[in-house]
C-alpha cells in the first residue's frame, strides 16, 4: 500500500513537471484544473502550493508578457561549471557605455565578476538586469580598449 502511494506521488510530480514545461499556467487554480483533467482529483490550493515549492517553481513572464509558473532549470541560469563563453553572447559599446548581453539569468553573475575588477580594469561600475549588463567605463576615451579587455576576459569573439 505504501508503495502504491509513492507511485501515485511520483506520477503526480511527473505530470506536474510536464504541465509547467508547457509554460501556460499562471495560477494555481489553472494547474489544479489541468491535473484534474489527468485524473488527479482533489488538488487543493495548498497541495498545488506545496508542489510548486517542492519543485522550486517560480513565476516569470513568458513571450506573451503573461505571468506563468516555470521550473528553475528552464530559466537557463548559468551553472558554476558552465563556461563564461557559453553565457555571454556579445560585448559592444556606443562610445558612452559598454553593453554585455548574456543568456537569461546570466547578467547578475557576470556583472559581479566585472564589478570585482573595478577601476583597475577601467570599470567604474556595472548595472545588471536579467540578461543585460550596462558598464560605466572610467574614461570614455579608452572605451575601445576597455571593451576589448572585457571581450578577452569573457572569451567573446567580435562578431559585429
Amino acid at each position: 500500500m505504501n508503495s502504491s502511494r509513492k507511485q501515485i506521488e511520483s506520477n503526480l510530480v511527473q505530470a506536474f513537471k510536464k504541465l509547467l514545461k508547457e509554460q501556460c499556467y499562471g495560477s494555481q487554480g489553472q494547474l489544479a484544473d489541468a491535473l484534474a483533467e489527468q485524473g488527479f482529483v482533489n488538488m487543493s490550493q495548498a497541495k498545488i502550493s506545496r508542489l510548486l515549492s517542492k519543485l522550486g517553481a517560480v513565476k516569470t513572464r513568458n513571450a506573451n508578457n503573461e505571468m506563468i509558473y516555470i521550473l528553475p532549470d528552464e530559466l537557463a541560469v548559468p551553472k558554476s561549471k558552465q563556461s563564461i563563453e557559453s553565457v555571454v553572447t556579445s560585448v559592444k559599446h556606443n562610445n558612452m557605455q559598454i553593453i554585455v548581453k548574456t543568456g537569461i539569468g546570466g547578467a547578475p553573475l557576470i556583472s559581479r565578476m566585472l564589478d570585482s575588477m573595478g577601476e583597475s580594469a577601467g570599470i567604474l561600475g556595472t548595472l545588471a538586469g536579467d540578461d543585460t549588463i550596462f558598464i560605466a567605463p572610467d574614461n570614455v576615451h579608452n572605451i575601445e580598449q576597455i571593451t576589448l579587455s572585457i571581450r578577452q576576459l569573457l572569451g567573446v569573439k567580435v562578431s559585429e
